[in-house]
């Protein structure tokens, strides 16, 4: 696990960096537009946004993938989702470069729709390709308006290719609490919230009341550890209402650091009557140790086969 001490970037949105790297860690916050097309299929292939700042070639930019997923009775689903794409270069160095990167997008309310975080590993030779930057998405992608991206990286030998003097941005401000319904057609109903925690010390750092009229789903954030790499654990549990219908769940969250920077976030799919799910995903231990963060997340609820 990447210790992540090093300087703290904020690239400009259509400002191109020209040079900066360094063997101590970097993180760079990014805030960008996303102009879906009309057709979904002309976002299958990446579409480029900006070149990151870790070695000559590396391109940032976002896609859609068409993912077939299983419903709570047991039947494949399609749906088109969002995903970042982060490739090209190579690892030129005698040495792993370590990349951490959150990705969350947001719509034109700038409420979350989506988030997933991954831990990548670029060993010598190898060219900058970080997978898993996707999340279950069952609605349209014409709603995206932005995605809000943190990236470190860690281990990089390269020149530097921040400009100075680097031209800073500010912080985003805090969102109000709040606790709401987002009503969806096809009688999809989420629960969107906005809350400031402390996480502590213990195993489990977060817990909600009920948040659905169906499932009756609730979920907790719980601090894992195995061989070294640190998880946060997303774990729903549900009551359901005694029915002949079966709902499925999906929960989206982000974590959000005492500034207001996006930090860590991920998703979890529930299956109604059908079992539950637990998500790990990957996150810094030293974002765990803050004494304040805040917490964004909408949970949605629906028939089988709309989420």
């Amino acid at each position: 696990m990447t210790n992540t001490g090093g300087q703290v970037w904020f690239l400009p949105v259509f400002k191109s960096p020209i040079v900066s790297t360094s063997k101590e860690p970097v993180t760079l916050y990014l805030d960008l537009p996303i102009h879906p097309p009309y057709d979904v299929c002309d976002a299958y292939d990446a579409i480029p946004m900006m070149s990151l700042p870790i070695t000559d070639g590396v391109t940032l930019g976002w896609k859609v993938s068409p993912m077939q997923f299983v419903d709570g009775t047991g039947k494949d689903v399609s749906f088109d989702c969002p995903n970042i794409v982060i490739t090209g270069g190579q690892n030129l160095g005698n040495k792993a470069v370590s990349l951490y990167v959150v990705a969350a997008f947001y719509d034109v309310s700038d409420r979350l729709l989506s988030c997933q975080t991954s831990e990548h590993c670029v060993q010598p030779w190898e060219r900058y390709d970080v997978p898993g930057l996707w999340s279950r998405f069952p609605f349209s992608i014409s709603e995206i308006s932005r995605v809000s991206l943190r990236i470190t990286i860690s281990g990089c030998d390269a020149k530097d290719r921040i400009e100075s003097p680097f031209p800073f941005s500010s912080a985003k401000p805090f969102k109000k609490e709040s606790k709401r319904e987002w009503k969806r057609a096809d009688h999809v109903v989420g629960t969107y919230g906005f809350q400031k925690w402390n996480p502590g010390k213990g195993e489990l750092l977060y817990a909600t009341e009920p948040l659905t009229k169906e499932n009756k789903l609730r979920f907790r954030l719980e601090r894992k550890e195995n061989q070294g790499f640190h998880y946060l654990a997303i774990v729903p549990s549900t009551n359901p209402v005694p029915s002949d219908r079966k709902y499925d769940n999906l929960i989206q969250y982000v974590l959000y650091d005492e500034s207001g920077r996006i930090c860590h976030g991920g998703s979890c799919m529930g299956m109604g009557n059908h079992g539950e799910y637990r998500s790990l995903v990957p996150i810094l231990p030293e974002i765990l140790q803050k004494e304040s963060l805040s917490i964004e997340y909408v949970v949605w609820e629906g028939p089988s086969g709309t989420l």
